[in-house]
């Protein structure tokens, strides 16, 4: 069976007052990075890695979002004054920004408690997942999902 192997090239950056966000990057299941973000819009943190894929496989990109509690978003008047973000800012795959198509990834979030609850209640109903996300604002997953061979799917999805 035939492989690839992928190149991949993250910038990632925080909003953050108190604590930074933590990322845990994977390839399906294996894990590949894993640590806080602090970059800024500006100098984003930059990950870069290698993983082999099996042609005609399903591959996910994961960004595991984690580190953020319910005081790390502090309202006053109803209004956001401080917050914990994970922004991301471009995903290149073998030397290739993807642009436009990072919008194809889908975030679940994990609602804290006891927010979502209220919310909820209050007539809000927050929807398991999103797309077209690329700032992560509660923590959980965004996952890209691609196939192997990677050109042949970009091809295919680019229009």
């Amino acid at each position: 069976m035939a492989t690839e192997k992928l190149k991949f090239n993250l910038e990632l950056y925080a909003t953050w007052w108190d604590k930074k966000p933590i990322c845990e990057i994977l390839i399906n299941d294996e894990v590949k990075w894993s640590n806080e973000i602090d970059g800024s819009q500006d100098k984003p943190t930059t990950i870069s890695f290698e993983h082999e894929v099996n042609e005609g496989d399903k591959v996910n990109l994961i960004l595991n979002r984690q580190n953020k509690t319910l005081d790390q978003t502090v309202v006053v008047n109803e209004q956001i004054e401080k917050d914990q973000l994970l922004h991301i800012k471009s995903i290149e795959i073998d030397e290739i920004n993807i642009g436009g198509l990072i919008y194809e990834g889908l975030y679940k979030p994990q609602y804290p408690e006891p927010w979502a609850t209220t919310q909820k209640n209050s007539g809000n109903n927050l929807p398991e997942s999103l797309k077209s996300a690329t700032v992560l604002g509660h923590n959980g997953t965004w996952t890209l999902t691609f196939e192997s061979p990677f050109y042949m799917w970009l091809l295919e999805n680019l229009y």
